[in-house]
């Protein structure tokens, strides 16, 4: 098991030995506290860009979680049982913002700045009037075959646009990637009235 850079570097909690960036001690092996300044794509070694490798960022995260799960410290002191807890809880919340394409994305905007609108106003008034009506068309389907061609839209549609997201990330164009995640949203929206409907009227998807 290599040992992971630690988001702290310094000395050793316990036993003052210079400790540098990793996650245990070269000496006494104790496991350093967390410092939360650190990324969340530097805590799992991944390059700082949209596009992600998921089978990487899932083996990383389970390579991670295998040596700082609480339960491999429950014979430890108390005070490196609280610092696995951190570790782990940590390690987790950055695992899932980076698998989900709209979470990454929210978060890279963050870590530049910039929070989405807790309004529409990233969204012009065209493609508001066209979710109007989609949700609409949701609303009058009663058919499976109905609620299917909705949903295979839809989905293709979010696919496409999560690839217009990563072009905007590419090239730095941040103020396109906010109206583009709005974007997303509300397709995701869309999807969930769709899949929530099949439910209700006992179709599967």
């Amino acid at each position: 098991m290599r040992n992971f850079s630690s988001s702290q570097e310094g000395v050793c909690w316990s036993c003052g030995t210079p400790s540098g960036s990793a996650i245990f001690c070269i000496k006494c092996k104790a496991l350093q506290k967390v410092d939360g300044k650190k990324d969340y794509f530097e805590i799992l070694n991944l390059p700082r860009n949209y596009n992600v490798d998921s089978n990487t960022l899932t083996h990383t995260f389970r390579e991670m979680q295998s040596v700082l799960h609480p339960d491999k410290f429950s014979s430890k002191s108390e005070e490196e049982q609280n610092i696995s807890l951190e570790w782990s809880s940590l390690v987790n919340k950055a695992y899932k913002t980076l698998l989900a394409p709209i979470k990454r994305g929210e978060y890279i905007l963050q870590q530049n700045g910039i929070e989405l609108p807790q309004d529409n106003s990233a969204l012009d008034q065209t493609f508001l009037m066209e979710m109007m009506e989609r949700n609409e068309e949701v609303d009058e389907a009663n058919t499976e075959e109905d609620l299917r061609k909705l949903l295979v839209k839809v989905r293709k549609e979010l696919s496409a646009t999560s690839e217009v997201l990563s072009k905007a990330f590419e090239g730095n164009n941040l103020k396109s990637a906010v109206a583009i995640i709005v974007k997303m949203k509300y397709f995701i929206s869309l999807e969930g009235s769709i899949k929530e409907k099949q439910r209700r009227l006992g179709y599967v998807d």
